[in-house]
């Protein structure tokens, strides 16, 4: 039997804008059964997915996961691609309910484990957990958007020194390249949007290892902030899909108008900003037949790059310090989203709870249909 892959992704992240969700990239056209799982923190729901997980795996199948920014070591959700079933997280902030019910998706109700009558008595204390983890979050997306600002800011010193002109020329010859080496279009293409890293309580995390695992030709993007990397891999994207063939797209975790990386399955081919956050390495195992560096600072004019390097390193001190400051806040969350666990924990009905998780199991790798 073939070793089975896995690949990590984020469906959601901690943003500018606040929370933002590609949850509804999780599922697939092959997707035939989606379970959303709800209850409250604690009652299990990672856990049951990590299950399926190891079981899949186990039983040779590849399997899609997809972690939580504001949990990096728990999973918002989980796809098995050849056996059309994906699972997710379907509570606050990414709420998720049936649109076609139990004909495609339904709801597995971990909630009906918990006792009420304990978490009642503790209601009070329940809510006040509840108010001071928001407002940990409401703190962290009020940095990052400050944040964002700097960032803007940053783009805009560098463009004053950029040649944008050579860089367009130099897209151009890319682009011509590219679709010379594509083969006949697809029947249906498709564009999944994802995201490659997050900012979480534990820093800036990203799973490009795992997501770039069967990609054999890479180009990888250098340059500061506003040289041009997202233009360029917007452009790529835009052409690519009117060549007719599929792409993968991952957002930036910070600002998701923009683009991080780009994978062209068809051919193999990945296109991914390099510069830190977005730092990473390949399993010493991997295979790579081609490797080209673009380097975006090559079209900016050094004399200009100088004039403005004050505040630029000005800006850059402050983006650091304002991202920092978001980190800490997360991790304030979670720091309250483990105390409200407790609550929730201690009111589980685990031989109930682990009764609909082993049903859940039986029915998915027997092919019975899914039932709460």
């Amino acid at each position: 039997m073939p070793k089975s892959t896995t690949t990590c992704y984020f469906a959601g992240s901690n943003t500018l804008y606040g929370f933002y969700s590609l949850f509804s990239y999780i599922t697939t056209e092959k997707t035939k059964r989606f379970v959303i799982i709800k209850g409250g923190p604690g009652t299990g729901k990672s856990t049951i997915m990590q299950k399926i997980s190891r079981q899949a795996q186990d039983a040779g199948f590849d399997v899609e996961l997809f972690y939580c920014s504001s949990d990096p070591d728990s999973l918002d959700g989980l796809s098995i691609p050849d056996l059309g079933f994906a699972i997710v997280d379907g509570t606050a902030p990414h709420i998720i309910d049936p649109q076609v019910p139990g004909a495609y998706d339904e709801i597995f109700n971990l909630g009906q484990c918990l006792d009420v009558v304990k978490l009642r008595a503790h209601k009070d204390t329940i809510q006040q957990l509840s108010l001071q983890k928001k407002n940990w979050f409401t703190q962290a997306y009020q940095y990052l958007k400050e944040a964002g600002t700097v960032l803007e800011k940053l783009r805009w010193l560098t463009g004053q020194a950029m040649d944008y002109q050579a860089v367009n020329r130099m897209t151009q010859k890319l682009l011509s390249e590219l679709t010379a080496a594509l083969p006949p279009p697809q029947a249906k293409p498709c564009e999944r949007r994802l995201f490659a890293g997050a900012v979480t309580p534990a820093g800036f995390i990203n799973h490009y290892p795992s997501i770039l695992q069967k990609a054999k030709r890479f180009y990888l993007l250098t340059g500061e902030h506003g040289s041009g990397k997202s233009f360029l891999l917007e452009r790529i994207r835009q052409t690519i899909k009117l060549t007719g063939h599929s792409l993968e797209v991952f957002c930036c975790p910070l600002d998701p108008r923009r683009i991080d990386a780009i994978i062209i399955p068809v051919l193999k081919t990945a296109f991914v900003k390099v510069t830190y956050p977005h730092t990473f390495a390949l399993e010493p195992t991997h295979r790579i037949e081609e490797q080209t560096t673009i380097a975006l600072s090559r079209y900016a004019k050094a004399s200009l790059l100088r004039h403005y390097a004050a505040e630029r390193e000005e800006n850059t001190e402050r983006l650091w310090y304002l991202l920092g400051k978001a980190v800490e806040m997360l991790g304030g969350a979670k720091r309250k989203h483990g105390q409200l666990e407790k609550y929730y924990l201690d009111a589980m009905d685990y031989s109930h709870s682990a009764a609909l998780q082993d049903k859940l199991l039986a029915e998915i790798f027997h092919g019975q249909k899914l039932i709460n």
